[in-house]
């Protein structure tokens, strides 16, 4: 699947994630010229409070494109925006999910209890954060000791959640390897 066509869709909590750890320039060593996010999320990323005063810098290092969620061309997906507003409440995590739904990309969220059934569902393939970090110890960019630091930060204070609480635990219960071909 690593197809240079195939964009990946960052949801805001990633992107927070991956700042916490100080490894936002990992996505686009990871990822070059495939990185997008929604303007919806980057309204949101405006708006939070441990990454608001920091987006402009993050966007250059990221190597992230703002792009517009196309609601004026395909009414269908703002028909589908609105109704799922019951089940997804995220703005950023639905809009993220029905543009890879309708475009075939790929979401990057850690919004696991949202995107995770939507995905199943829909075909839509995902990165959490933990995988990008798997990716990049595949690939020779982070140790699992760096890994482990990084998620230590992230989830300081309980501030943010992960599903697990080591790079070590993540792989062996919950990785699927075929994202390395991502």
């Amino acid at each position: 699947m690593s197809n240079t066509a195939v964009l990946i869709l960052i949801d805001a909590d990633v992107l927070i994630h991956l700042f916490k750890a100080e490894k936002v320039s990992l996505l686009n060593e990871l990822f070059p010229k495939r990185l997008r996010m929604l303007d919806i999320v980057l309204n949101e990323l405006r708006n939070n409070r441990t990454i608001r005063n920091n987006v402009d810098s993050i966007f250059l290092f990221s190597g992230i494109t703002e792009i517009p969620l196309p609601t004026t061309s395909n009414p269908e997906l703002l028909r589908e925006y609105v109704s799922l507003s019951k089940t997804i409440k995220g703005d950023g995590e639905r809009a993220t999910l029905l543009y890879c739904k309708y475009y075939k990309h790929i979401i990057a969220s850690s919004n696991t209890k949202d995107i995770i059934p939507f995905s199943k569902e829909h075909s839509i393939a995902y990165l959490t954060t933990l995988d990008i970090f798997a990716i990049a110890i595949k690939r020779g960019l982070l140790t699992n000791a760096v890994v482990n630091t990084c998620i230590l930060k992230i989830t300081h204070n309980n501030e943010s959640y992960l599903m697990s609480k080591t790079i070590e635990e993540y792989l062996t219960t919950h990785f699927n390897t075929e994202k390395y071909l991502y």
